[in-house]
Parts: structure tokens; sequence; C-alpha cells
């Protein structure tokens, strides 16, 4: 009897601590859940890597060559920037949103994937705090839009 009392309580430790999947499994980086929800609820829910120090977020998503639907990479700032993200050696196409203080969505974009030397830089029109990649056309798929709230939990 009390043998099995230990294997259970051995298979729920375990089942606590089974990984869930993140982008970039060769960044060993905080994780969280983040939500995109609009007036009617939430529209999206992700399992993220957060990249807070300036060498994770220009690792990013580099290398990844696929990504399930439910996770993605938040990427945050101290203070507000306009710094531009750029797709070099990312394999997969990737929907970004950038949020305000407050939370807000200010901007989003499509971005596509760049092996060349020189790539573009997405960049919006307006300073931010944090940003969210996730799989292109996630964005569009769930209605996201500038104003919706986002919320990241750690």
């Amino acid at each position: 009897m009390v043998l099995l009392a230990v294997l259970g309580l051995a298979a729920c430790a375990h089942a606590r601590t089974t990984a869930r999947p993140v982008p970039n499994p060769s960044l060993d980086l905080p994780q969280g859940n983040l939500t995109v929800a609009g007036s009617g609820g939430p529209k999206l829910s992700l399992h993220v890597q957060i990249a807070e120090t300036a060498q994770s977020r220009e690792r990013g998503l580099m290398g990844v060559k696929k990504m399930p639907d439910q996770v993605g990479m938040a990427f945050l700032f101290g203070e507000p920037t306009s710094t531009g993200f750029w797709m070099k050696d990312t394999l997969i196409p990737l929907d970004i949103a950038f949020w305000d203080s407050k939370g807000r969505i200010v901007a989003t974009s499509t971005m596509t994937p760049c092996t060349a030397e020189s790539c573009p830089v997405y960049q919006p029109a307006t300073t931010y705090v944090g940003s969210v990649e996730m799989n292109a056309g996630l964005l569009a798929a769930r209605g996201i839009k500038t104003g919706d709230k986002v919320i990241l939990t750690r």
C-alpha cells in the first residue's frame, strides 16, 4: 500500500514538471502565458518564452524550423522603444503584435523569413514596451487588431 502511494506521488510530481512546448528550446528563457482579448473576451492564448535581455531578444526565433500554433515568444523592454525587428536567419513566417504600457496592441505585422545578408526591418510607427511573435496567420485568423488587450503572466 505504501509503495502505491509513493508511486502515485511520483507520478503526480512528474505530471507537474512535464515541460510544455517552447518555440526555441535552444534558449533557456523564462516562460509565461500570454492572452490577447478584445471587447468580446479572449481571442488567443499562447505559452511563451520571454526574451528580456538584449541577447535573448536578438536571438529570438532564429533557426526555429517549426512551431506549434499554441506557442510564441514575448519580447519585453524596460521602457518604451521603437526598436525594429528583422527576420535574419528566421526560417518560418511570423506575425508580430506590439503593445504599449497600458497593454493595448498598437501595431501588428506579418514578417517573412530572410536568409540574405540584408533583411527588411519591421518597425511600428509608434513606441511600444512589448511584442509577441507567433506563427504567421494567427493574428488574422483570431481577429486580433489594434486596441486589443495583452495580458502576460509568468
